[in-house]
């Protein structure tokens, strides 16, 4: 299905792109409201939704607080420190061939993977 890339729409990606790290739904609709962003929260989670079904962002399942949004295209894992409850991406670790294993062992087909790791953060790992 076509979808046309509405104002709203190009603007929540924005949001996404240029903030460094995760967001929930209610975050980017803060960040859009601030800019005086004429958006209704639901509008917020009927985008999110489709962008992510459509592959232009990432959804990660924080454990503690629900869908994050990640405006980084590439695919990635993500470390969830158990100390600070962030998610911090995992760059340059995306096993591609893992798919095509995948999709041999279970006679399917795979499009992509998420994982997250669980374990304390670099900066957590100071602190102690």
């Amino acid at each position: 299905m076509n979808h046309k890339q509405s104002r709203q729409r190009q603007r929540l990606l924005e949001v996404l792109k240029q903030h460094p790290g995760h967001l929930r739904a209610e975050e980017v609709y803060s960040k859009m409201k601030e800019k005086d962003d004429k958006i209704s929260l639901a509008t917020v989670y009927r985008n999110l939704n489709l962008l992510s079904s459509l592959n232009q962002i990432n959804r990660i399942d924080h454990p503690n607080a629900g869908s994050m949004y990640d405006g980084r295209e590439y695919p990635h894992y993500h470390l969830h420190c158990i100390h600070c409850d962030n998610l911090i991406d995992v760059p340059g670790l995306y096993l591609e061939e893992l798919n095509e294993t995948v999709s041999k062992r279970l006679n399917a087909k795979i499009f992509s993977q998420q994982m997250t790791f669980e374990g304390i953060c670099e900066e957590c790992l100071k602190k102690e």
